[in-house]
């Protein structure tokens, strides 16, 4: 009998021994999963800043990098990772549509802002404005920053898409991402 609780001890401090273990290295992970998490967004965040730095306007600068070629910039991200054919248009006269979006569906109208304060509903009133008039499915406002809430609620039910600082910063590592398997594709391609 003795032997018999002895042993039945034993196995009970080998499972309490085991079920210790796997919570400490559950936590383990959990630890380890949030502090990858959080680099992660602080990279991210370190991203996003240097964008809009390198494509802010700066008066009276001979700085080359300027709003224009952040329209750019983000034509050729929205081409790559919704698989449309992007226009930038023109500086002046483009009625507040900085990039015209050709996609499968039909025609995307696109305007970016390249701010540091929080971007309000005015930017798409006006893409939506343009939607109406050149018959257009959709939409989207791009921005280096955040919306207001203002925005958000004036957005609800338009079909116009507001991408913060922060999702063009994961559209941007998608675009990254994306070349860098083309890249490697056309490695991969025997020589003639």
């Amino acid at each position: 009998m003795n032997i018999l609780l002895g042993l039945s001890g034993v196995v009970i401090c080998f499972f309490l021994f085991r079920d210790y273990k796997y919570r400490q290295m559950i936590n383990s992970y959990r630890a380890h999963a949030f502090e990858a998490f959080t680099s992660h967004e602080e990279m991210k965040e370190t991203l996003r800043i240097g964008l809009y730095n390198r494509f802010k306007r700066e008066e009276g600068s001979d700085k080359e990098e300027d709003p224009l070629l952040f329209e750019h910039f983000v034509a050729d991200v929205m081409a790559s990772v919704r698989g449309g054919r992007t226009f930038v248009t023109k500086g002046s006269g483009d009625y507040g549509v900085d990039i015209e979006e050709q996609a499968d569906r039909g025609l995307y109208l696109g305007q970016v802002k390249c701010y540091q304060d929080s971007v309000g509903y005015e930017p798409i009133a006006i893409i939506h404005s343009q939607m109406m008039k050149q018959g257009a499915v959709g939409g989207y406002v791009v921005t280096t920053s955040q919306f207001t809430p203002n925005a958000y609620a004036y957005a609800k039910g338009l079909n116009i898409d507001l991408i913060n600082g922060n999702q063009l910063v994961e559209l941007w590592l998608d675009y990254l991402e994306d070349k860098r398997e083309s890249a490697q594709e056309l490695q991969l391609v025997p020589q003639v």
